[in-house]
């Protein structure tokens, strides 16, 4: 049998001759019987150890491909599988060839497509470059029809093809193959090429994007110092600015005069506390003497013989005002009496007078200069300015030292006097304690009161009237204003045991005929406090009633009234007024009666 020979593939001679030459056809004795079964399932190469997989097929034992010198690829015959002793056959591995780092994650980045079984008569294998882990396995870019996959035969085959020089599948298919295998080659090649300078573009723009950002970093650290140091700047100017704003505002505060806030309703109960202590003192020095009243108008009346001079006092002071003496006239009105003396004593002394009658060289500085501030700087002052600066002014009289020492002086003065008027109602082992009520009771509260509403910028005020006075022949006279002022005073009815008379509340009310009929005017007991706010740019506003003026009345029929007199017991003070004696008509004319001038 002749052997046959090995074609060297000449190209040029293929696209001359469209069909390449073939070996002769000789006869080939096989025993199809004599060539095992085994091991004929096709076989895979194992996955590569990138992240993406890729499939690839068994190498051929019949195909190898490699480069001459002019590029283009030539066949060889695989070698003979070689067997073991115990029969099993090692299966041949196709050449690889390494491509550069970092081309088969571009190439392989989607997943190849998934593996078909192939022909065991078309298998050839796969030519794969290897370049430690980065493989790239042509086995899936090769159509199935073209691929050999006599990868095992049995070892009579395998004779045959080393005595004929070409496997089962040699021939003009081999050569296509070859022909697609290299041009696939060039194509991965070329695609490697591009996926390698597009890295390089990538690195190229990351390190243009590195040298681009690394600037505008630094420009933001500038900035950020810049802020840095401006921040602190503001920091220290508004440190700066804050002290300034304090030492303003302390400047502007200290110029401004001291404004003491002081409402109606704190005064209306410190006056309250004030009266309510005057009747509790004035009931507790009186009690001796009504307790017992027969016992009591002797001991007043021999009292009043032995001191002639104390029961002068009390007498003027309750003649200085009719309506006081128009009330002796009615029964159970002594103390009422005693607590309107008692009232009137500290209006006139305390309340009407600026800083009790004492430090008269500060009154006239202090009107002195609120008279120039009124009259002669430019711009004028208005009221609310000048009230609010004079507040401050005796405020800053009544805080001094010495004027402690002229309120303890005038204190004894006003008690001395008060109490004077009253000694004639006093026993003579009692005169001590009877001095101390009338200084802690009523002259001391009331100087408190007293200071407390001159040091406030609101004008607070008493005022009374009584609506009784004497007539030129000594006769009473009441003013009709009464009957006008009644929602304005606080009345209580002598006939119903002090019960209130409130003419709003009556239903219906009465008309005025009736009034001037049924209703009478005993006496005034305490006099009225009136306050007066003082607006803006001279706004005087209208005085509010802070507390009514109190006073006694008598509400009911004419026949009532004459029983009420009648039937009551005339008050000690009504046998003092009327009492007579020679030695008074001596020291002071008596109880003459009281005539007007002339």
């Amino acid at each position: 049998m002749k052997e046959p020979r090995q074609l060297e593939p000449t190209l040029p001679q293929y696209r001359e001759n469209p069909k390449p030459p073939t070996p002769e056809k000789t006869s080939i004795d096989v025993d199809p019987a004599s060539i095992p079964l085994v091991d004929m399932s096709p076989t895979y190469s194992s996955v590569l150890k990138t992240s993406n997989a890729v499939d690839r097929e068994p190498p051929s034992p019949s195909l190898s491909s490699n480069c001459d010198v002019m590029g283009f690829a030539k066949v060889e015959l695989p070698p003979p599988a070689q067997s073991h002793e115990n029969g099993s056959h090692v299966k041949g591995q196709g050449p690889r060839q390494a491509l550069p780092k970092g081309l088969v994650a571009t190439r392989f980045a989607n997943n190849p497509p998934p593996h078909q079984p192939k022909s065991p008569a078309m298998s050839v294998s796969s030519i794969s470059f290897i370049d430690g882990d980065d493989l790239i396995d042509f086995g899936t870019d090769v159509s199935p029809s073209t691929r050999d996959t006599s990868q095992d035969s049995s070892p009579k085959s395998r004779h045959v093809e080393r005595n004929t020089g070409f496997s089962s599948g040699s021939g003009p298919h081999a050569y296509k193959d070859v022909a697609e295998l290299q041009r696939k080659l060039k194509a991965s090649i070329a695609r490697a090429e591009i996926a390698e300078e597009k890295a390089d573009r990538m690195e190229k723009r990351i390190e243009e994007i590195k040298n681009a950002k690394s600037p505008a970093l630094t420009e933001a650290e500038r900035d950020m110092d810049a802020l840095t140091s401006s921040c602190n700047e503001l920091k220290t100017e508004n440190s700066a600015l804050k002290e300034q704003l304090r030492d303003a505002q302390s400047h502007i505060f200290s110029l401004q005069p001291y404004r003491k806030e002081l409402t109606p309703e704190e005064v209306g109960r410190q006056y309250d506390d004030l009266v309510e202590g005057i009747t509790d003192w004035v009931a507790k020095f009186m009690a001796p003497l009504l307790e017992n009243h027969a016992k009591g108008v002797d001991e007043v009346l021999t009292n009043a013989r032995k001191k002639p001079t104390d029961t002068l006092k009390l007498k003027q002071a309750i003649h200085m005002y009719a309506d006081l003496v128009h009330g002796t006239g009615f029964p159970e009105t002594d103390e009422d009496i005693i607590i309107a003396v008692i009232m009137r004593f500290l209006n006139d002394h305390i309340f009407q007078k600026v800083l009790y009658g004492c430090c008269g060289g500060y009154v006239e500085a202090l009107s002195f200069t609120e008279m120039a501030m009124r009259n002669h700087v430019e711009p004028k002052r208005d009221l609310f300015a000048i009230r609010t600066w004079t507040a401050e002014a005796y405020n800053a009289i009544i805080s001094s030292r010495e004027f402690r020492g002229v309120r303890e002086k005038r204190m004894k003065e006003l008690t001395i006097e008060l109490a004077s008027n009253f000694k004639i109602l006093c026993r003579k082992e009692m005169s001590t304690r009877f001095f101390h009520g009338f200084e802690e009771n009523c002259i001391k509260p009331a100087m408190q009161l007293y200071e407390k509403i001159q040091v406030s910028t609101h004008h607070f005020y008493f005022d009374i009237n009584p609506y009784i006075m004497w007539g030129q022949e000594g006769e009473f006279q009441t003013s009709t204003d009464f009957f006008d002022s009644l929602l304005d005073l606080d009345c209580k009815n002598i006939l119903q045991n002090r019960k209130a008379f409130n003419l709003a509340k009556m239903d219906p009310p009465p008309s005025n005929k009736e009034l001037y009929h049924r209703l009478l005017n005993v006496c005034t007991v305490a006099p009225a406090v009136y306050m007066r706010q003082i607006g803006r740019k001279d706004a005087l506003r209208e005085p509010q009633v802070v507390r009514r003026q109190q006073m006694l009345v008598a509400w009911g029929p004419q026949e009532k009234k004459e029983e009420f007199v009648k039937e009551g017991e005339q008050t000690l003070l009504a046998h003092l007024y009327s009492a007579k004696n020679e030695r008074e008509r001596a020291e002071a004319g008596g109880w003459t009666p009281f005539r007007w001038g002339g």
